[in-house]
């Protein structure tokens, strides 16, 4: 399953998001890196609320515990969210007595949210594509019809024990639950991998020297997250014991996961957790078919902001890293790096518009795309998509002042000695300026 196209109406600080990728892309081929870009306090973090929201349905709603009434748009008593699906022959599983898909239709549903007196309803809607009810695709519990979402506190530990049950009572929902609050740790994955390691033990009492199912399970894990081009450094995973998940770090130090810095804690618990909740939907067989360094499986990852925690080198080969080992994957991600764009090549980036503005946002096109994506930090800084950021700060700015005045007075007269040195100093600090600043 991928997303065709994404409609948010009134939640929260979006008056109209419609985010159309089929027709951006002019293919049905829907995977690869999807940025939303956006000032602090634009939405961001709302879009991929409002999709997750949708993707699980009013059933499940309840179980986040939202005050649903702080969703809707001030003065609005009516919000929407519509999706519309592409489903993936042999892996999507339509109901038993759905009716058949129209040749060219798409599954689609429509979710709206009603402010009442005192509360807030969710209605159910089939959406107009194809007026099938979602409970025959996206909410039926058939296999398939993937999706996650991770916010930005992505970690192993320090969640909130009574949300975390729901990974067990609500195992689709469970996904999502990041997304939607910081008091939720992906506990299960050190958990999984623990449980792993236990049942190989047992296999290997009774004969199997590779551990079983278990055990080549768990070594596929290892190969795949130790792939040099994630972890930077040279870190690896090095082993499971009955209480911990062991690294060896860049200085060959073993290191417990949750020891492990900011950055790789964020990056790992995605990891993991995408793969834990792969290997449940699909099967580790599938998961980890003939090629066992890229996973084919298609489905929709939802990723509040992508960069945190990462160094700027990091930020640049994250998501080249995820698109390369889940190549049928849609990852739509939110950032304020422009870095993260640059894995964007096959994907698309979406402005959404500042706080206060008249304007809808929309796709990032044309030369600002190419410079985005082809661009240094500091063409794309200097975009309309970050606002045309400044780069400098106003201290530099003086001293970048204080060089165009020197080099003026050098065009005129020789500078003594003490002006000629600044100069060569200011040189030094000032090498290089953008398109924006002048120093003749």
């Amino acid at each position: 399953m991928h997303l065709r196209h994404a409609n948010v109406t009134n939640v929260r600080s979006i008056r109209r998001f419609h985010w159309d990728i089929a027709d951006e892309l002019g293919t049905e081929d829907l995977a690869g890196w999807h940025v939303l870009l956006g000032d602090n306090g634009s939405g961001k973090t709302s879009v991929l609320r409002a999709i997750a929201l949708a993707l699980n349905g009013p059933k499940q709603a309840p179980a986040l515990r939202q005050d649903w009434s702080s969703w809707l748009r001030q003065t609005c008593d009516r919000a929407e969210v519509n999706l519309l699906f592409v489903p993936h022959e042999g892996w999507d599983v339509i109901s038993s007595g759905a009716p058949a898909l129209k040749r060219g239709g798409h599954p689609d549903l429509l979710v709206s949210l009603l402010r009442k007196e005192r509360e807030v309803d969710f209605v159910k809607e089939s959406g107009a594509e194809i007026g099938l009810d979602p409970s025959f695709h996206a909410w039926s519990g058939e296999r398939g019809w993937f999706s996650a979402s991770y916010g930005p506190y992505r970690r192993f530990s320090g969640g909130d024990k009574e949300m975390e049950r729901l990974y067990h009572s609500y195992p689709r929902l469970a996904r999502h639950l990041t997304v939607f609050g910081e008091n939720v740790a992906l506990s299960e994955a050190t958990e999984w991998l623990q449980g792993l390691k236990f049942k190989a033990l047992e296999a290997e009492k009774i004969g199997h020297a590779d551990g079983g199912d278990s055990g080549r399970l768990l070594q596929h894990l290892f190969d795949f997250i130790n792939d040099p081009r994630l972890l930077p450094h040279g870190t690896r995973i090095d082993g499971v014991t009955s209480d911990r998940v062991l690294f060896v770090d860049g200085n060959d130090v073993s290191v417990s996961v949750d020891d492990l810095s900011d950055g790789y804690r964020s990056v790992l618990s995605l990891a993991f957790e995408l793969l834990r909740n792969l290997v449940a939907e699909f099967g580790a067989e599938r998961v980890f078919d003939s090629d066992p360094a890229t996973i084919a499986v298609p489905g929709v990852v939802l990723i509040d902001e992508v960069d945190a925690h990462l160094h700027p080198h990091w930020q640049r080969r994250i998501g080249q890293w995820f698109t390369e080992r889940f190549p049928r994957m849609q990852f739509i991600v939110t950032t304020h790096s422009p870095l993260v764009c640059q894995a964007a090549e096959h994907g698309t980036i979406y402005r959404l518009p500042r706080p206060g503005s008249d304007d809808d946002g929309g796709f990032v096109r044309g030369a600002e795309r190419e410079r985005l994506l082809y661009g240094n930090v500091l063409d794309a800084y200097e975009t309309r998509s970050f606002g045309v950021v400044p780069t400098r700060s106003e201290s530099g700015h003086k001293k970048l002042e204080r060089l165009a005045a020197l080099n003026l007075q050098a065009r005129a007269a020789p500078l003594d000695p003490e002006e000629e040195e600044e100069r060569e100093q200011l040189r030094m600090i000032l090498p290089t300026t953008s398109r924006r600043e002048t120093a003749p």
